[in-house]
């Protein structure tokens, strides 16, 4: 397809496979359904990197595999990463793979971005409702941190038909009547993230907003 000779092809296939972690005499000759999923993972990683590409776009990809398998996949990729210079946009709903592939992150609800930081310190310091709400799902084995109650209630809204206003607050435990009827912009507060959050907008009119600068004659 990309005008290389039968054998070439062949022998870059045949690298590909062992760069990914599949050892060419045992796979190289093996159907789809002899696969397992972290193989067949691999081999879809692989595909791309024929390419040669600078940028991959990988949609949860880690999400159907087993967890005992689970995490050589962003292993993996971050070993890709050094070695071919790539530039990985990761879509996942679980933050702590995220944080172990991108250096940085960005939480998008419904279509908007709500939360935009640097990997650590968005896990570590999560300052917008529906981050917090993420992280408060991925289970834990501390017995410690047990979740007590659900990070969030009710459904997901309409995506074609949105809510007016901050799009999360019909699900938001800090909502105020304002959240209903404005909506925020991204970059409000002083911390390290940027955020879309009323809570943390100057003069947004939430009753946890901080004042408003004043203009000094």
């Amino acid at each position: 397809m990309h005008g290389l000779a039968r054998a070439a092809a062949e022998a870059r296939t045949r690298d590909l496979l062992a760069r990914v972690g599949l050892e060419p005499r045992r796979f190289a000759e093996r159907y789809p359904h002899e696969l397992f999923g972290g193989q067949r993972q691999r081999v879809n990683i692989g595909r791309t990197l024929a390419l040669q590409p600078r940028l991959i776009i990988l949609d949860e990809a880690v999400s159907a595999l087993d967890k005992s398998v689970e995490a050589q996949v962003p292993n993996l990729l971050l070993d890709l990463k050094d070695e071919f210079r790539l530039t990985c946009f990761f879509i996942s709903h679980d933050l702590n793979v995220v944080r172990l592939i991108n250096d940085r992150v960005m939480v998008v609800y419904l279509g908007q971005v709500v939360e935009i930081g640097a990997s650590e310190d968005l896990v570590e310091h999560p300052r917008h409702p529906c981050t917090q709400a993420l992280l408060s799902s991925i289970p834990s084995l501390d017995p410690d941190h047990r979740t007590e109650k659900p990070p969030l209630a009710g459904d997901p809204p309409n995506p074609i038909n949105p809510p007016p206003g901050c799009r999360f607050h019909p699900r938001c435990a800090m909502a105020q009547a304002v959240c209903a009827q404005r909506a925020p912009t991204l970059g409000a507060g002083t911390g390290a993230n940027a955020l879309a959050c009323l809570m943390h907008e100057p003069g947004s009119g939430h009753g946890s907003a901080p004042p408003a600068a004043r203009a000094v004659a």
